[in-house]
């Protein structure tokens, strides 16, 4: 649907708002406050004072989408819990917007395992590299 574009960027607004806020308001926070360009397509989420709301403003590439949640059992988290973070991954998102609370930033595994190298596995050394170091006492 909306969250399946590739690179889209997901943004906090840095302070909780009056859910009542629409349209022009949220997009005034966003380009004045947050100094996003919305023809990007990134998402921007806004709090709401007491918890139990939350939207989104996202720009489709036709016209800006206004999504507002309301959440029926207990609360979304605290935005202090994002402690001062500006921007989530879109993993992040979808918890919130389920009413999860994130304990601190989500670890994509698929990229950790792709892109970096771990104690056990072995590794080719340069050409010319000798297998056994010596080391010099320089004291």
């Amino acid at each position: 649907m909306f969250f399946d574009k590739r690179g889209m960027r997901v943004f906090v607004y840095r302070d909780m708002i009056d859910m009542r806020a629409g349209f022009e308001k949220l997009l005034s926070y966003c380009v004045h406050q947050m100094k996003a360009e919305m023809n990007q397509g990134h998402v921007y989420i806004f709090f709401g004072k007491n918890r139990r709301r939350l939207k989104l403003l996202i720009y489709d590439g036709s016209g800006l989408v206004l999504i507002a949640k309301r959440i029926e059992r207990g609360s979304f988290m605290a935005h202090a819990e994002l402690l001062g973070r500006t921007e989530i991954s879109l993993q992040e998102l979808k918890l919130i917007v389920h009413g999860s609370v994130l304990r601190g930033p989500l670890i994509d595994r698929s990229f950790v395992a792709q892109n970096l190298v771990t104690q056990r596995e072995s590794f080719a050394l340069p050409t010319g590299a000798r297998q056994h170091h010596e080391y010099v006492d320089r004291a």
